[in-house]
């Protein structure tokens, strides 16, 4: 038994972990107990944990299994993270263009969420790099699908939150890699608005693009912030380059810290100084490609200062064309209601909606807050904002997010509540997510 909880801190449980190779998966029978798999443990949502369920510990699973350069196809167990497959296929100058937001989330954990980089609007979601992946189901057997073959099965798995079965290996195709090292260009903007109009001119042409702004509840300075961009500098050498060290952060060891040190007077002192560190730094700088898309791994203070009680993201996808005024509506919400906000930052976001994956045409809106009683208090006036703004949140990424919500703002919830039962009819795979949306 162990005790597991969200990267959040929201939800906590104990439970039966399994940590067993392939053929004991595969083979050992479980009968109906309810089951879920388990890869870094860096869901916001305790989507691998919760309802009973043995949980099966995936980060073992993390071999190569092949790679072709020529055909720039990789296939590795599910349990092989982030920073290992970079360590695989760097030197090869290829690299996967989707990459969350930390180096140890694992890749089968990738595609049960359908996540995102930094870049959504040029690169979609992982779901579009997918060529095929191997899932075991007890009442299926092991199963190869993909876009072009048991492409139902496939949609259903890709963003299905491990509620298809464990996911044992996958296919990605990979892209050329133009470089290690990309030029940061910074640009201090005073306000929300001037950010979003320089993010859409951007229109998702570089390497990445998005945007920090200090969102404490203050009027004089709520919206002022940075806008990232960045572009590969070519031609560095591939085989010199593998990604550094890194302190590894976990659910555990973020909430170390008994109490949140993001207090009003902290957050606005540390959003002051970092604005005002930030507008004196050189315009252009370069950066390791490794920092760029990773930036609190090597700094994940941001995480732990949230204390044991932890923290409230709310990330939404908003049609482009109600974005200015959702923007607009949370700035007026956040100042009236002194929500303990800590940041705010947006990206573009371009792809087809499906199911409950988190993608579509938009801009893609997230926020930090402490989660006190304040912070929870504030998070249903959001989920009414996103409702009236046609968006969508993001499921993985909030502990708490009630299936209401979830229901009126996916078209397709009913769908895929339909697909995944007549595919699934016991529920084997279960989770705390799953639970709570009805699913």
């Amino acid at each position: 038994m162990a005790n597991l909880v969200s990267f959040d801190g929201g939800f906590a449980a104990r439970a039966k972990v399994q940590r067993a190779d392939e053929h004991e998966l595969t083979k050992t029978d479980f009968g109906d107990l309810p089951r879920i798999a388990r890869g870094g443990g860096y869901s916001y949502a305790a989507a691998s944990f919760g309802a009973g369920s043995v949980v099966h510990e995936m980060t073992g699973f993390n071999r190569l299994v092949r790679f072709d350069p020529v055909t720039r196809l990789v296939e590795v167990e599910a349990g092989m993270t982030l920073a290992g497959l970079m360590d695989l296929t760097m030197p090869s100058g290829l690299w996967l263009p989707v990459q969350p937001g930390y180096p140890a989330i694992t890749v089968g954990g990738c595609i049960a969420a359908n996540v995102h980089g930094k870049n959504p609007a040029r690169s979609g979601t992982i779901v579009r790099h997918v060529a095929s992946l191997k899932l075991f189901h007890p009442r299926h057997g092991t199963l190869q699908v993909g876009p072009h073959k048991d492409a139902s099965l496939f949609d259903l798995t890709c963003g299905g939150y491990g509620l298809t079965g464990v996911i044992l290996t996958v296919t990605l195709r990979l892209e050329p890699l133009p470089g290690l090292k990309l030029s940061m260009q910074r640009t201090p903007i005073s306000s929300v608005k001037e950010a979003l109009a320089l993010v859409r001119s951007s229109g998702g042409r570089k390497a990445f693009t998005y945007t920090w702004h200090d969102a404490a509840p203050v009027s004089r300075t709520f919206g002022r912030g940075i806008v990232y961009e960045g572009s590969f500098v070519p031609g560095t050498p591939f085989r010199e380059n593998l990604p550094p060290r890194y302190r590894l952060l976990t659910a555990a060891s973020r909430a170390r810290m008994p109490g949140s040190l993001w207090t009003p007077l902290t957050t606005r002192t540390f959003n002051s100084l970092y604005w005002h560190w930030e507008r004196i730094k050189p315009r252009r700088a370069e950066l390791s490609l490794f920092d760029s898309l990773f930036p609190f791994a090597r700094r994940p203070e941001i995480f732990s200062f949230f204390g044991r009680r932890g923290f409230a993201e709310y990330q939404v996808l908003v049609p482009d064309r109600n974005a200015d005024t959702f923007l607009d509506q949370l700035r007026q919400q956040i100042i009236k209601a002194k929500a303990p906000a800590v940041l705010l930052s947006f990206k573009l976001f371009k792809g087809v909606q499906r199911f409950l994956r988190f993608e579509g045409d938009g801009l893609c809106v997230t926020l930090y807050l402490s989660r006190s009683q304040a912070g929870l208090g504030f998070l249903p006036l959001l989920d009414r904002m996103t409702n009236e703004a046609g968006g969508i949140p993001n499921i993985i990424k909030d502990s708490r997010l009630p299936c209401p919500v979830v229901r009126a703002c996916y078209p397709q919830y009913e769908a895929f509540k339909d697909a995944l039962r007549a595919y699934d009819p016991a529920r084997l795979f279960r989770s705390e997510l799953s639970e709570r949306l009805e699913l």
